[in-house]
């Protein structure tokens, strides 16, 4: 239900509590996140080398894999690249593990084409395709240093486009300048998912015929799921998603038209944004662009593999 919905006496509404019924599969899944073999897998070890092609030039030290692998790490451990080499020098000494290990310059250098992988090919995604955006900082001065020091701003930030599906498995992600705006990222977006879907949702910014026909240019048959302004119209035809949208709203209002769609279903993207703020922070790393592309693409992938380990299964009561 809209938050704006209820503004006026959100005062008056108890929150609502939930618990988790699956707490001992939930904590145990906590705890293998930090567990260092879950991130520097033995295939990545054996692995760690490129197999030689034959071709002319110098060979590359590292492999793919091991270039991504050293990446997760100083991802899902909040270290700078510097740190990261270290980190990954101390792991190999004590499991006693017969490999050098990329210095910081390889580490970035090597980010910048590093091959992405399609995030669906390591799971079996669910029906739905749910979309949202949000934004990242590169750098700036926060709120209180500003108003302590009176300086301004100067701040400079990427934004983040994530789809998820109903198992919280992030789909596909694509970094672009703040510029960019939400529908202009949508193809981008549906281009990474090369599986079946049936329902396409996302909030009232992607409203629009352009959309529409993006998704339905890749799934004929999908459902799309998006809250026309309140001053759409029908088009003359009134014979596309759009238009039944809004004769529904028109007749049972915006809360019924939600619940009959379910369009509730899309506070699963909301989360998606959630986990990755709190997970990998609200920042970035990189300063360059090529590297902050990678940079997301190892947190969805990263956020995948702790999705896989376990999430809550919460009730309300």
């Amino acid at each position: 239900m809209p938050y704006k919905h209820n503004e006026s006496r959100r005062h008056k509404i108890e929150k609502s509590r939930y618990k988790v019924t699956n707490w001992h599969e939930y904590n145990n899944g906590l705890r293998r996140r930090g567990d260092i073999t879950i991130w520097f897998t033995g295939a990545a070890i054996a692995e760690w080398r490129p197999t030689r092609t034959g071709a002319r030039g110098r060979p590359q030290e590292y492999s793919n894999l091991a270039i991504e692998t050293t990446l997760f790490i100083r991802q899902v451990f909040h270290l700078p690249l510097r740190q990261t080499e270290g980190f990954m020098n101390s792991l190999a000494g004590i499991m006693k593990v017969d490999i050098t290990i990329p210095d910081f310059s390889s580490l970035s250098k090597r980010s910048i084409k590093l091959p992405r992988h399609t995030l669906t090919k390591a799971m079996e995604p669910g029906s739905l395709v749910i979309v949202d955006s949000t934004g990242l900082k590169v750098y700036g001065k926060d709120e209180w240093h500003q108003e302590k020091h009176g300086v301004p701003a100067r701040r400079t930030w990427r934004k983040l486009h994530l789809a998820v599906d109903e198992n919280h498995q992030l789909l596909a992600c694509e970094l672009t300048p703040p510029e960019i705006g939400d529908p202009t990222a949508i193809p981008d977006l549906l281009a990474q998912i090369d599986t079946p879907f049936e329902t396409f949702i996302a909030d009232g910014a992607y409203d629009g015929e352009p959309i529409s026909h993006a998704v339905l240019n890749q799934q004929p048959n999908a459902q799309v799921i998006i809250p026309p302004h309140k001053t759409a119209v029908r088009s003359a035809a009134g014979d596309t998603q759009r238009d039944g949208h809004i004769k529904v709203i028109d007749q049972h209002g915006r809360i019924a038209w939600q619940k009959k769609t379910g369009y509730g279903l899309r506070n699963y993207a909301e989360l998606a944004v959630q986990r990755y703020k709190r997970i990998f922070g609200k920042a970035m790393k990189a300063r360059a662009v090529p590297q902050q592309k990678t940079e997301a693409w190892i947190s969805a992938s990263a956020l995948n593999r702790m999705t896989n380990l376990g999430m809550p299964v919460s009730v309300k009561f």
